[in-house]
C-alpha cells in the first residue's frame, strides 16, 4: 500500500510543485486548498478539497478520514505586502489554521511525520557580520508575515514537547520557480518581459533596489528537501533551506533581460523601493546537508529561464494566472 501525504495549502506555488514531485515517488496525495485547482496536472492523478484550515470541522474529517504517514503543513497568508494589509488575517492563519491541524491529528489519533514550512523572514534585518545565518541565529521579526512565522514554529515545537507530534520544521530563503506569482522579485522582472514580448506594455522593467543581494533557491530543489527531512530529520530540529550563496537582484534581472527577446531598458520605479531593506541574506545549509546530504542542483539560470517560459504562457493565456503562496 502507497504510503499516504496530506498538504495543505496545497493550490499555492510550492503545494502544486511538491504534490508533483510526491506523485513521481509513488506517494498518495491529498491535497487541501482555498480554491479549486487552476490546472489539471498534477491534481488528474490524485486527491484534492477545497478546504480552509480555519475550518475545524473539515480539517478534522478529512484529516481522520485520509490518515497519512506525512502532513505538508504550507497553507499560510505568504505576501508580507498583504500581512502589513491585514495582519490579523495573517496570524489567524498561522496559529489557528495550523491548531486545527494538529488538534486533528490528536483527536484522531494519527501519528504522521508533519513538516511545517516557516521562512528566513524570521531572522529579520541580519547584519554582513551575521552571514552565513544558521539556525542558532535570533529571531528577529520585522513584518506581521514574519512575525506569523515565528508563532507557528513555536505552537510546532509545543506541540513536539507536549504532545509527542513528530514536527520538523524549515526556514526556506528566497524561492523561486515556475508557476511563483509576481508579488515576488524574480517572477515580476520575468512577467514584465513576457508582457513586453507580447506587446502588452512599453519595453521598460520597472524595478526596485537592485543592490540588494538575496539567497535563491529553486522551488523543485526545496521540495526535494522536504522530502528528505520528512524520512531523515530530528523530529522537533529547525532546517534552514537555501543554497548557501547570494545572488544580487541585480544579477537575476540581468540574466532575465540577456534572456528576452525584445530590448528593453530598465528604470527604477520609487513605488518598489522599501523603507528598510536588508543588503545581504545568506543562509547557512551546512546542518540540512550534513544530515540528509541534499544539496541544490538546479542553476540560477535554469531556474530564470523555465520561470521566464512559464510567465510567457501565462501571458499567452495558455495558463491559469498563478495564485498567491
Amino acid at each position: 500500500m502507497a504510503e499516504r501525504a496530506l498538504i495543505t495549502g496545497a493550490d499555492g506555488f510550492v503545494g502544486r510543485h511538491l504534490a508533483r514531485y510526491l506523485l513521481e515517488r509513488g506517494v498518495e496525495v491529498l491535497g487541501l486548498g482555498l480554491h479549486p485547482p487552476r490546472e489539471p496536472e498534477p491534481w488528474d492523478a490524485c486527491a484534492y478539497e477545497v478546504c480552509d484550515v480555519l475550518d475545524r470541522e473539515k480539517v478534522l474529517s478529512l484529516v481522520c478520514d485520509f490518515r497519512p504517514e506525512y502532513v505538508f503543513h504550507l497553507a499560510a497568508q505568504s505576501s508580507v505586502r498583504r500581512s502589513w494589509e491585514n495582519p490579523w488575517l495573517t496570524y489567524r492563519v498561522a496559529l489557528e489554521g495550523q491548531a486545527n491541524v494538529f488538534d486533528a491529528l490528536l483527536e484522531g489519533e494519527v501519528d504522521p511525520v508533519v513538516h511545517v514550512a516557516c521562512s528566513a523572514e524570521e531572522y529579520g534585518m541580519v547584519g554582513e557580520e551575521e552571514l552565513p545565518v544558521a539556525e542558532d541565529r535570533p529571531l528577529r521579526p520585522a513584518n506581521p508575515y514574519a512575525l506569523s512565522k515565528v508563532i507557528q514554529e513555536e505552537h510546532a515545537l509545543f506541540c513536539h514537547r507536549v504532545h509527542g507530534v513528530r514536527v520538523v520544521v524549515t526556514r526556506a530563503f528566497n524561492i523561486i520557480g515556475p508557476g511563483q506569482t509576481r508579488e515576488f522579485v524574480a517572477s515580476d522582472f520575468a512577467h514584465q518581459i513576457a508582457e513586453i514580448e507580447a506587446g502588452l506594455r512599453e519595453p521598460v522593467i520597472r524595478v526596485g533596489n537592485l543592490q540588494a543581494r538575496r539567497d535563491f533557491s529553486d522551488v523543485r530543489d526545496l521540495v526535494e528537501a522536504f522530502w528528505k527531512l520528512v524520512n531523515l530529520g530530528t523530529p522537533g530540529e529547525v532546517y534552514n533551506v537555501c543554497s548557501g550563496e547570494d545572488r544580487s537582484v541585480g544579477e537575476v534581472l540581468d540574466l532575465l533581460v540577456s534572456m528576452s527577446r525584445v530590448p528593453v531598458r530598465v528604470e527604477v520605479d520609487a513605488g518598489k523601493l522599501r523603507k528598510a531593506d536588508i543588503p545581504a541574506l545568506r543562509g547557512d545549509n551546512r546542518k540540512l546537508c550534513g544530515l540528509t546530504g541534499w544539496k541544490p542542483s538546479i542553476p540560477l539560470e535554469e531556474t530564470l529561464r523555465d520561470l521566464l517560459q512559464w510567465c510567457r504562457e501565462e501571458v499567452a493565456g495558455l495558463r491559469e494566472p498563478s495564485r498567491e503562496a
